[in-house]
Parts: structure tokens; C-alpha cells; sequence
């Protein structure tokens, strides 16, 4: 039987779900569904999973184990290759627990192959279940060390990784994927394109220092383990790139007053000087579509959830 826990209370970023409606529960079963055959295919003893979290993807503890599975849903349908992310995510975790940066670590350690593995059309990777603390987020001093001990420790790492995708790829297959949903008409889609290549164009020849990034550093992937530490995890848009990329994103969640006292903490531990706004707008803008190009795709398949935020991102971007 599957268990869904109750939702951390006024933590609009990465609340646990309890979310009924009928797109909820079919990816409840299906992923949990496809969790069972993997623990089967991999000769794991039965456990009892529980449902952390069900928006983007799936979060599903597997207490027994001592593994916490993200299984890719609505983010996967939305990728052309989804295994493809998982595959960086998973490579990107090894390196960085290796290197002593704070992160959730694959599930290889425990004697579980972390993957990515694909079910029934569904991929999702394997990691350690951290434990620790729940319902309590870090405040902006220990979001911004918490970044800047995560590029250091990376230093020099990640020559292969794949440049910037979080601003070109996933922005311009989720906007395909949520024009053949019907989500966008024909003329939104043109449009959010010529946006999205005409704030490309305002990064070029911008940046500072290229760094592993974390790609989606806000406070909501921060998770407290046993021993009080806090660690990075959903590493699914790691790349490398400009380091503004990672510091436009954690200026402004969970929001921007917040996020500017976690972009001087972040400053004063790199050592660092701190971006003027006129250095992060560009990339600011690129995060925005970014990240409305994702609720866009999730439109598709989970409406009840992100219909009329997708909609109020395409009237505050296209009037």
C-alpha cells in the first residue's frame, strides 16, 4: 500500500503532496507501478513505498532499502531523451559525492544500482534517503554556503557535461511538447520562440567564471540529512556554464528579498564580489522562460496543477 505524507506547511517550493485529483493519482500508481517491476527486475525484497512528492516527478521513499526513487513523469513526457537527463543527473551525483560536495548520493553505495532505469515508458534514478529534519527549510545564510561549497568542491570537475541545456534544450522541447498538447496556439509558440532566442542572444559574451552548476539552486533542493548537513539534490539540470546562471537563481527564491540575503552569504563564502542586477539580468530573463517553458509542458499532462499558472506566465510574458 502506497502512503502519501502531509505537506510541509507554507513551503509553496517543494511542499510534500496530498494532491486526489485523477492526473495525481493515475501517476501515483503508474510510478509506483513501475517502481515495483524495478525492484522485481533488480531482486530487492518487497517494500512499502511512500509518496513524498508528485508534481514534476514523482518522489517515492523505499524505507526498507533506505532509497528515495524520482521517477520522471511530467518533466520526463516533456524531453525528448529523458533517459538522457537522468543519465547526466545520476553521473553528476557520483562526481559530486566523490568530491566531498554536499549532496544526496546515488544509491550505488548502498549496492543499488542508481540507473537511470526505464519501466513501462517511465525512467527514475535511485538515492540514498538522506533522513533528517522534515518540514523545516534552510534559511538564506545556509542556501548561499550551501552553493558556494557545491562549486568549490566541483572546481575543475565536469569537463564533459553538456553546456547550459537548462536555457536551450529544455526550453525549446518543452515549448514543442506543450504546442502538439494544445496547450500553446501556434502564435504563442512563435512567439515564446522569438523570446526565448532573443534572450540566447543577450548572454552571449556574458558571464564570468564557467562552473559545474547546479542549474536549479534554490533552497527547495536543499535537504537536511542525519547529521544536520545540508545537501543537494534533483540534480536533473546540472551542466556546466556561466556561474551567473546558478546565482540568478538563487537571488530570487523563494523570493527576492530572501534570495538577495542568499546571494551575499553566497558572496561572502566564494569570496566572491556580488553581481550588480544589470550583470543578472540576462540571465534572470532566461530563467524565467526557463522555468514557465516547464509549466507549460506540465500543462499537458497535469492540468489540474498547472493550467492557470502556465497561462498566467503566457500573460505576463506576451501580454
Amino acid at each position: 500500500m502506497t502512503r502519501v505524507t502531509r505537506p510541509l506547511p507554507g513551503e509553496p517550493d517543494m511542499e510534500v503532496d496530498t494532491d486526489r485529483s485523477p492526473t495525481a493519482l493515475r501517476t501515483t500508481a503508474r510510478g509506483t507501478a513501475a517502481l515495483g517491476t524495478l525492484w522485481t527486475r533488480l531482486g530487492l525484497p518487497p517494500d512499502e513505498p511512500e509518496v513524498l512528492a508528485n508534481r514534476g516527478s514523482l518522489m517515492v521513499r523505499l524505507p526498507r532499502a533506505g532509497v528515495v526513487a524520482r521517477v520522471s513523469t511530467h518533466t520526463g513526457a516533456q524531453r525528448r531523451a529523458p533517459g538522457l537527463w537522468l543519465t547526466t543527473e545520476v553521473a553528476v551525483g557520483r562526481v559530486a559525492h566523490a568530491a566531498g560536495a554536499p549532496v544526496v548520493a546515488p544509491a550505488d553505495h548502498l549496492g543499488i544500482d542508481a540507473g537511470p532505469h526505464e519501466v513501462d515508458g517511465l525512467w527514475m534514478s535511485l538515492w540514498t534517503d538522506v533522513g533528517g529534519g522534515r518540514g523545516v527549510r534552510p534559511g538564506p545564510e545556509e542556501t548561499g554556503a550551501a552553493l558556494a561549497a557545491w562549486h568549490a568542491a566541483l572546481d575543475g570537475a565536469g569537463s564533459d557535461l553538456p553546456q547550459l541545456p537548462a536555457g536551450r534544450e529544455l526550453i525549446t522541447e518543452a515549448l514543442h511538447h506543450s504546442r502538439r498538447g494544445g496547450v500553446l496556439s501556434a502564435r504563442e509558440h512563435a512567439a515564446l520562440t522569438h523570446e526565448h532566442l532573443d534572450a540566447l542572444e543577450q548572454t552571449v559574451g556574458r558571464g564570468t567564471d564557467e562552473v559545474v552548476l547546479h542549474g536549479d539552486a534554490h533552497r527547495g533542493n536543499l535537504l537536511r540529512d542525519r547529521d544536520g548537513r545540508w545537501v543537494w539534490n534533483d540534480l536533473e539540470e546540472s551542466c556546466r556554464g556561466p556561474v551567473e546562471w546558478d546565482l540568478a537563481v538563487l537571488s530570487r527564491s523563494p523570493t527576492p528579498d530572501l534570495g538577495a540575503q542568499a546571494l551575499r552569504a553566497y558572496c561572502r563564502a566564494s569570496g566572491r564580489p556580488e553581481p550588480s542586477a544589470e550583470e543578472l539580468a540576462p540571465w534572470l530573463r532566461l530563467r524565467e522562460l526557463e522555468a514557465g517553458a516547464w509549466t507549460l509542458g506540465c500543462a499537458v499532462t497535469f492540468p489540474e496543477r498547472y493550467a492557470a499558472p502556465a497561462r498566467a506566465f503566457l500573460e505576463r510574458v506576451l501580454g
